[in-house]
């Protein structure tokens, strides 16, 4: 067997870890939605702080009769006024530098990007800084405004180039912790997600390990016991329930178990006696003519009492196996009766004069020969022994669309409990009147029993009118 076959599978483990991956992912999704959104806004305030500044700076230039004119003011951006500023801009009038930032003195050498695009369009790019970091440039391309306070304008536009960048070393850094946070957040969210859901299915596996709790305390050799229950659980009722009938079942057979071998040690035991009082008795007075010629009839009659026994016990066990084979075919019924009165006429001479048969000779029916004919064998024996010996017994059957019923009836002094009729197929069950007889053993109807439910057929004992004593024996239609 593979390792995997050996390996015990968990209904807890398989929910927790369901459970836990859908949770986890869902969680992830929202999570890195949540962080690409925020990535993406402040990204967004980056670019739109960079926009805000080219539009302010753009506003700073104008056309005052066709003379491009420049009014900035260090004190109002002084991101871009000290030499060892971080921050640039650059302006250009159509192709030729118009104005650089201060922090530009240190790189003389060096200029933002310029690049050619269509009137009042600006693009964003990621650029290297002159001071080596890295950056972002916005290149705004756009008409100086003409100024407001002279009132002749030249018809010349003057076109403008302006470029600012600023270091991106912040906004990294800002990017980077929302990062951190989220890969932070989303390990604890697992964990956290996966300690609820333990907690949670422990919880519900609860009811599940209070049944095992209590299966464990059972003891069906005791007391009647059955699996109670403080709350009811709806998907943990029906296991309750059908637990419950499991263990009444078995408590009920094994009663039904220490009874039987009680009573087969009761059985065997009268016999045994029998032969070792009479081996005694012709061992102790050896030359008594009367010991010495009924020794060995007497020890035979014993013998074969006990051989009946027996061979009863095998034919319970056997029909209680499913191991017994079947053999079905048609069966006429009337045949099978009159071979069955000619099996018991040697035990009861009587038999025909008393046995009245109501059964149609073409009635033909699907069954096992063997198993049908021990069934009637023994229900006819039981009738012919329990029977009032002045009254008849009644053999019928009716043929009905859905099965065949067979009756066997006969009166007798008085009706039979409840109770005798409930266990009147119980094995080795009697009768007080069949205890005196050595030749009843209870094992009878319990073999009926039996066969019947191998066969798949029914078997019922009743009380009818006038004292009489009626089993039922119903059939299939096949």
């Amino acid at each position: 067997m593979s390792q995997q076959q050996n390996k015990s599978h968990s209904i807890k483990r398989k929910l927790v870890n369901n459970i836990s991956a859908v949770l986890s992912v869902i969680l992830f999704t929202i999570f890195l939605t949540v962080d690409l959104s925020v990535d993406t806004w402040v990204e967004d305030q980056f670019n739109q702080s960079l926009t805000n500044k080219a539009n302010y700076l753009k506003t700073l230039v104008e056309d005052d009769n066709n003379v491009v004119e420049f009014d900035f003011a260090g004190e109002f951006m002084s991101e871009y006024e000290a030499a060892d500023a971080t921050e640039f801009y650059q302006l250009w009038h159509g192709s030729d530098v118009f104005e650089r930032s201060d922090s530009l003195a240190l790189y003389e050498n060096a200029n933002l990007p310029f690049l050619k695009m269509p009137i009042n369009e600006s693009k964003i790019i990621d650029y290297e800084l002159p001071n080596g970091r890295d950056g972002r440039a916005l290149i705004s391309h756009f008409v100086a405004q003409k100024d407001d306070r002279n009132p002749t304008h030249s018809a010349v536009f003057n076109t403008m180039t302006l470029a600012i960048a600023a270091p991106t070393a912040e906004l990294n850094k800002v990017l980077i912790i929302i990062d951190v946070v989220f890969i932070l957040t989303c390990v604890l969210g697992v964990f956290g997600v996966r300690y609820l859901v333990t907690r949670i299915v422990n919880k519900g596996l609860h009811p599940l390990h209070n049944l095992n709790d209590q299966i464990k305390l059972l003891d069906i050799t005791g007391v009647a016991q059955t699996i109670e229950s403080d709350f009811k659980v709806e998907e943990i009722e029906p296991i309750r329930n059908e637990l419950n009938k499991f263990i009444t079942v078995n408590q009920q057979l094994y009663s039904n178990e220490k009874r039987l071998t009680s009573d087969i040690a009761h059985e065997l035991k009268t016999p045994i006696a029998e032969l070792i009082s009479l081996s005694e008795v012709a061992i102790r007075y050896p030359d008594d003519k009367r010991i010495s010629d009924t020794y060995t009839s007497d020890v035979l009659n014993i013998s074969q009492r006990m051989k009946t026994i027996v061979n009863n016990l095998l034919l319970l066990q056997r029909s209680n196996s499913s191991t017994m084979k079947l053999d079905i075919k048609a069966i006429t019924l009337n045949n099978l009766v009159n071979q069955t009165i000619n099996e018991l006429t040697f035990k009861h001479p009587t038999i025909k004069s008393r046995l009245r048969s109501n059964i149609s000779e073409d009635l033909t029916l699907m069954a096992d020969e063997f198993s049908l004919n021990t069934i009637l064998c023994n229900l006819i024996d039981n009738a012919l022994f329990y029977g009032l010996p002045e009254d008849p017994i009644r053999l019928s059957a009716v043929n009905n669309t859905k099965n065949i019923t067979v009756c066997v009836s006969n009166k007798i002094h008085k009706p039979l409990s409840h109770d005798q009729l409930t266990a009147i197929f119980d094995p080795l069950y009697q009768l007080d009147s069949s205890r005196t007889n050595n030749q009843r053993h209870g094992l009878g109807l319990s073999i009926v029993q039996s066969l019947c439910n191998l066969n798949g057929l029914t078997i019922t004992a009743n009380n009818t009118k006038d004292t009489t004593l009626t089993f039922i024996l119903t059939l299939p239609t096949k």
